[in-house]
């Protein structure tokens, strides 16, 4: 039942609570008035973690690109600088081309070849000495020595010598030469792999300062997330005081408004009467104001690894 007085107004003894509703509800519409900033309560988006615009910048290095240029406010990418147009393999693939060219073995003959070459033909050299005083002698105890026969076994001897001594020295030829192209296609081949190394490493050490990164950023937007959570919940409070307030006092409010007649003027104090239509109008919207609409959801960072993620998954 209200508590009223005889006029029909509330009990006095009420009416310093109106005042004080009366005061937090001109608090809350103050703002308004004024154009209330809700940037504190609004959701945020944490900054990029240096380390990622490090990561960022390694990616656009090995790419042959640039500097990067990055937003002071946000951190995100917003320029890249001319570079070599290089990438850091590309040398690598260069080199492995020159030395795929077919002349290019000679660089890896052996600097002992010739002497190995040049020592068997000396030996061969005076093993046909010694087979051509053999055979003179022979034809001069066969008293055969400057005749027709004697000539005929010369040349056949020379033809002989000349077919050992070229498959000799053929042979140690086509050894240097396989032994220099084997060495060709290895210099080839480790080219070939020092690039693809030198590229996973990087991409190794790129994707280490890209995660280190998106953690730290994370970091940040879990600040950032419970930064606005706690001033959600300063801006909530008032409105659940105010609330709870409304929630005592309409019931007399109300008891009131019912002892007036509908043509009779009934003079009563301003806070008594802001009370009396906070009551009525903002009562039921505070009570059906559910906390939950309030609460702010969590940002995740945008762009995976680095917006490279995937430039770093792999990056």
């Amino acid at each position: 039942m209200a508590v009223t007085t005889p006029s029909g107004l509330p009990a006095a003894f009420l009416e310093p609570f109106a005042e004080k509703v009366t005061d937090i509800l001109a608090q809350q519409i103050a703002p308004i008035e004024e154009g209330l900033d809700i940037s504190a309560i609004t959701p945020k988006v944490a900054a990029v973690s240096p380390l990622v615009q490090q990561a960022q910048q390694r990616a656009a290095t090995q790419a042959g690109l640039g500097q990067l240029q990055f937003d002071p406010t946000t951190g995100e990418v917003t320029g890249v600088g001319a570079g070599t147009g290089v990438a850091a393999f590309e040398p690598f693939v260069q080199e492995a081309q020159r030395l795929a060219a077919p002349e290019q073995y000679q660089a890896f003959m052996s600097p002992f070849q010739t002497e190995v070459l040049e020592a068997t033909q000396a030996l061969l050299d005076e093993q046909r000495a010694a087979g051509r005083a053999g055979r003179a002698a022979e034809a001069i105890s066969a008293g055969a020595f400057g005749g027709g026969r004697e000539g005929v076994r010369r040349a056949e001897y020379e033809r002989q010598r000349d077919i050992y001594d070229a498959g000799i020295l053929a042979n140690l030829r086509e050894q240097g030469l396989q032994r220099a192209q084997t060495l060709q296609q290895q210099a080839l081949a480790n080219q070939l792999g020092i690039g693809q190394a030198q590229q996973q490493l990087d991409i190794s050490a790129t994707s280490r300062l890209g995660q280190a990164g998106t953690g730290a950023q994370a970091y940040s937007q879990s600040v950032l997330d419970a930064i606005r959570q706690g001033n959600i919940l300063a801006e909530e409070f008032p409105l659940q005081q105010l609330g709870r307030a409304t929630n005592i006092f309409s019931p007399f409010l109300t008891g009131a408004a019912a002892l007036q007649q509908p043509a009779t003027p009934i003079g009563t104090s301003p806070g008594l009467a802001a009370a009396q239509a906070f009551g009525s109008t903002f009562g039921p919207i505070l009570q059906s104001t559910g906390r939950t609409q309030l609460q702010p959801q969590p940002q995740q960072p945008t762009g995976g690894q680095f917006g490279i993620a995937s430039l770093y998954g792999g990056i």
